[in-house]
């Protein structure tokens, strides 16, 4: 057998084993994927039987010695623990890489989700600007028991706070994150079974939040309006597009799968959109701890800036966060260090 024919024709194989075994040692089995794990099995067993035919007709030590260790590194995956995290270590790899990896490659579904809501909320401003009468047709009857100028003296008219206990925050916040969490499963029911229902959820809802906000425009409490809002708003209301990203990308994988079979694109789909609700259901949650504690004070405690402030920095921190800070991405073409 030809030394070097053998070496050229098998390498290959060899670098691409070294590859796989470089992303899964900074990955866990569920992001590596069925495919890139039975391809990486396969791999393993082709040099395994490299390494007998090398012993059979060549004593060259260097090339058995990487064959003796990339088959080695390959047995602790294959049959031994040597691969596994601990829960701990795959919690914090599913936080701080999975979730903004999955954001970065899904963004299109964002963009997707983000656009009629903004479309919805300049409709909804337009229209109040245009005839303030517009308020009892496009606004829900909840947030018309009181005007803007009744909420604020509400709000700040009182001595104390509305929110004078952890108990009574508690309460609160539970209830909020809980209603918020039905509305985020409701936007991505209606995008994940029809995509165009989800899309006309996220126009009303940002057009009647356009025609809020131009209530409080023209009553002269803007800078109130944005403390109020701002900073449960920073988290509460991207978590209710993200909702909608997720499921507009599982409705594209029901409805239009595309070159794939339904039950494939359905697979593939499955991983990003349960990444993409498992952030929404936790930016709720502390959307919803904000909403009923910090958002509730008057300027009294917190002056109007700061709470503008904070929600500028929440919104910005959380932009950055998902999508931003570049991570490590498992790629089938990465060159093994």
């Amino acid at each position: 057998m030809d030394i070097d024919h053998f070496i050229a024709e098998r390498k290959p194989n060899w670098v691409r084993l070294g590859t796989l075994l470089d992303a899964f040692e900074r990955t866990t089995e569920w992001d590596m994927g069925h495919e890139r794990i039975k391809e990486l099995v396969t791999l393993y067993r082709q040099a395994c039987t490299d390494l007998n035919q090398a012993r059979t007709y060549t004593a060259s030590p260097e090339l058995l010695e990487t064959l003796n260790q990339l088959t080695g590194r390959a047995y602790r995956f294959v049959y031994a623990e040597g691969g596994r995290k601990s829960v701990r270590e795959t919690f914090w790899r599913f936080i701080s890489v999975s979730i903004p990896e999955t954001f970065q490659r899904e963004s299109r579904y964002v963009l997707y989700a983000l656009l009629p809501f903004v479309a919805g909320i300049v409709v909804g401003f337009v229209a109040i600007k245009i005839n303030p009468s517009y308020e009892e047709v496009i606004v829900p009857a909840q947030f018309r028991q009181i005007t803007p100028k009744e909420h604020v003296a509400q709000v700040e008219g009182t001595d104390g706070e509305r929110i004078d206990s952890v108990q009574t925050a508690a309460a609160l916040s539970s209830f909020l994150y809980t209603n918020n969490i039905k509305c985020a499963f409701v936007v991505f029911a209606l995008a994940a079974m029809t995509m165009i229902g989800g899309i006309y959820y996220l126009f009303w809802t940002g057009t009647w939040l356009g025609a809020i906000a131009c209530l409080y425009h023209d009553s002269h409490f803007v800078q109130f309006f944005y403390a109020w809002v701002g900073p449960h708003g920073a988290l509460e209301l991207p978590s209710i597009i993200f909702a909608g990203a997720a499921g507009l990308r599982f409705g594209r994988a029901v409805l239009m799968p595309g070159n794939l079979t339904r039950a494939s694109a359905v697979r593939e789909a499955f991983t990003p959109v349960w990444r993409m609700l498992c952030a929404t259901a936790m930016m709720l949650v502390c959307a919803g701890l904000i909403e009923g504690s910090f958002s509730q004070f008057s300027s009294k405690t917190v002056p109007y800036n700061v709470k503008i402030g904070v929600a500028i920095v929440l919104f910005v921190s959380m932009v950055t966060y998902l999508f931003v800070l570049k991570r490590d991405r498992l790629k089938d073409g990465a060159a093994s260090k």
